[in-house]
């Protein structure tokens, strides 16, 4: 993991720093008050998980490329690029809380700075170092948008090869040998479990991200060495919708962590 450097955090202190700081957060200036009603705060009344997206000012740079994606979970992460400066993207991952309003979010970074934003309706705002929302010229350019929801990657999701990369939080070998393929001719699914082949059908609803698979089978071949084949024959059981984006295949239940990711590794039969 690649942390900013202190140019950004000198850089982030300083605009913020001098930066008038708004107490009230008042619906004078576009925004909802930072003191709010438990029942009705940012955290439960709003659809405020996924990727927000803007370019935030810089001190000695064009601007600061951002990438901040929430997820339900707690867990954030963070992408940032200095425009005219460098082509690097540095990325970081950790975690996030609320404060007792349920109106801003406060990333657990290892180092201080831009790191609460307040949550409004498809945006965040940056704020100060003293929690306060941003005033002055450069008060607009403090956003993040929320991006559209992702489409369907350049890998579609049948008939490709999509190789296991991560399960249950822990990330797997790069060569280790579980694959799992959709077949697009027919609603059948195969693959590799870790020792033994499996086989059987899916259901997809691609409009609302809903995918079952059904009537698993397998080879039964004896398995000497330690997999994870169990593990992952449970993940095919329990998970109920899926995400493909950018290549990516996670397979979810409900809102909580992804079970398992996958990586497309080419057509299927490669």
């Amino acid at each position: 993991m690649k942390y900013l450097p202190t140019s950004f955090l000198v850089a982030s202190m300083l605009l913020l720093g001098c930066a008038e700081p708004d107490v009230s957060l008042s619906a004078d200036n576009g925004t909802t008050a930072a003191v709010a009603d438990p029942a009705h705060s940012s955290r439960n009344a709003l659809d405020w998980d996924g990727r927000y997206e803007g370019v935030l000012p810089c001190a000695d740079c064009e601007g600061i490329k951002t990438k901040l994606t929430l997820h339900q979970d707690g867990h954030y992460q963070l992408e940032t690029q200095y425009l005219g400066k460098s082509n690097e993207v540095f990325r970081e991952d950790g975690n996030f809380d609320w404060d007792s309003s349920g109106q801003i979010v406060r990333l657990q970074r290892p180092q201080p700075g831009g790191d609460q934003f307040f949550v409004g309706e498809n945006i965040l705002w940056q704020l100060d170092l003293n929690g306060q929302r941003i005033t002055g010229k450069l008060a607009d350019h403090y956003q993040l948008h929320k991006a559209p929801p992702p489409q369907l990657a350049t890998a579609p999701l049948a008939d490709t090869k999509w190789q296991l990369t991560e399960l249950m939080g822990q990330p797997l070998a790069a060569d280790n040998p579980i694959y799992i393929v959709f077949s697009g001719t027919e609603a059948r699914v195969y693959g590799h479990a870790g020792c033994n082949r499996f086989f059987g059908g899916y259901e997809l609803n691609s409009d609302a991200l809903r995918l079952r698979v059904s009537g698993v089978g397998m080879t039964q071949m004896a398995c000497l060495q330690d997999n994870y084949e169990s593990e992952f024959l449970d993940v095919l059981q329990s998970f109920d919708n899926f995400n493909l984006t950018d290549d990516s295949l996670t397979l979810n239940r409900a809102r909580m962590a992804p079970l398992a990711r996958f990586s497309a590794a080419g057509p299927a039969g490669e």
